[in-house]
């Protein structure tokens, strides 16, 4: 019995050395199409294809150099499924197809702790890989904790960044053209810093849990929300344009805000050529 304890865990030794070690010595994809699970650290450079859902586990980590993009596939839309669990009232009143079951096993999105610090001249890109690209396109980045976008661009996406994780950080980037939010917030400790905003037809930066956050010196605009409080979310809201992108009242006041009532300068959000969310006037 001694002898069989001691296999275990000489077992259970190499396993999580393993594991540490593929996180110490990540691989390097660039020009490159990738899908599914990722087991170990990654760094990626060049032009990155999504052609499927891609997750990287949680204690692994995917650096972006600068200059990179990250183009996300689609395939062709799965009608007659049912609402995932997601679609509220507002969705299903919408008859929004994106709410459907079928939207997420044809369009895609990226999981992982994301390190991607690009440079105000060699931003890192993540947009859809259609020559014409429209709403939703692919789903979202799913940030997990310690996650940090610097000079980034996000673009053309069903939900945007949805930060699940905490201590995130997305600054100097810009993160548009989004048919739901642009930014979800389900933890905290995060910041929201330095970033334009705009085209977003929920809400641009969504606070979703109470707890310290901070949203501050944003440039948002022309969207259904500016700032949108759920849950008791009560963030930091400070010295941000607000322009045809209204702070929900039930968020905190905050203080240096500047709000711009003008109409929006787009239409709304489409999805197949169709109108979904109208722009509120």
């Amino acid at each position: 019995m001694k002898i069989s304890f001691l296999k275990i865990g000489i077992g259970v030794f190499i396993v999580i050395a393993a594991g540490f070690a593929l996180t110490l010595f990540p691989s390097r994809a660039s020009d490159k199409t990738i899908k599914g699970v990722q087991l170990r650290s990654a760094v990626w450079s060049g032009t990155i294809c999504i052609a499927g859902d891609t997750l990287f586990l949680p204690w692994t980590t995917l650096t972006i150099e600068p200059g990179t993009k990250i183009l996300f596939e689609k395939q062709p839309d799965i009608s007659g499924t049912d609402w995932t669990e997601f679609a509220d009232a507002y969705i299903k009143d919408h008859n929004d197809p994106t709410g459907r079951v079928g939207y997420g096993k044809s369009h895609f999105d990226l999981v992982a702790r994301i390190r991607a610090i690009g440079e105000k001249e060699q931003p890192i890109i993540f947009t859809s890989a259609q020559d014409r690209p429209e709403y939703a396109d692919w789903d979202q980045l799913v940030l997990f904790g310690g996650s940090r976008l610097e000079f980034t661009e996000v673009s053309y996406a069903h939900n945007g960044v949805n930060i699940n994780g905490k201590n995130a950080i997305i600054r100097n980037s810009k993160i548009h053209d989004s048919l739901w939010s642009c930014i979800d917030i389900f933890s905290t400790g995060n910041l929201i810093e330095n970033n334009e905003i705009y085209h977003c037809w929920h809400q641009a930066a969504g606070g979703k849990t109470p707890g310290p956050n901070i949203i501050r010196n944003n440039n948002i605009h022309d969207a259904q929300l500016g700032i949108n409080c759920e849950n008791g979310a009560n963030p930091t809201i400070e010295n941000n344009k607000l322009a045809a992108a209204p702070l929900n009242p039930d968020c905190p006041k905050g203080a240096g805000n500047i709000i711009e009532e003008r109409l929006r300068d787009v239409q709304g959000g489409t999805y197949g050529g169709q109108l979904i969310y109208p722009a509120i006037q």
